[in-house]
């Protein structure tokens, strides 16, 4: 399967349909502008390293830990920078903290490209 630059995959994505549209749209636009710049090849490499023993081989979650593909990359973005500002959502909180604390807003922006581009079935 051949991945798509971030632009292009996200050319395609509504981005009205996201979670983040309530929000203040400068937060919104800025998390879209990240994504934007993501690169799903790199953020194969970054899922596979930090995110797949928990989230699964392709993101549908496994016990505890939640589902990610279906989720539009600015959502994906927005998490993950609460996680690292130190935001708590629930149990896996500190497990989470720690695998996004050295991670950079490029980073962020690619593997939400990444998981963007997988298939829900």
């Amino acid at each position: 399967m051949k991945y798509q630059t971030g632009v292009a995959f996200l050319a395609a994505l509504a981005f009205s349909a996201s979670p983040l549209a309530a929000q203040d749209t400068s937060v919104t636009d800025a998390v879209a502008k990240t994504a934007l710049s993501g690169d799903a090849a790199a953020g194969k490499k970054l899922y596979r390293r930090n995110c797949r023993a928990c989230h699964g081989a392709t993101a549908k979650g496994a016990s505890s830990y939640p589902k990610l593909v279906g989720n539009p990359p600015e959502y994906l973005i927005d998490k993950l920078e609460r996680y690292r500002a130190g935001e708590k959502f629930g149990p896996n909180t500190p497990l989470m903290a720690q695998r996004v604390k050295d991670l950079s807003d490029q980073d962020f922006a690619n593997v939400a490209v990444f998981i963007a581009s997988l298939k829900e079935d």
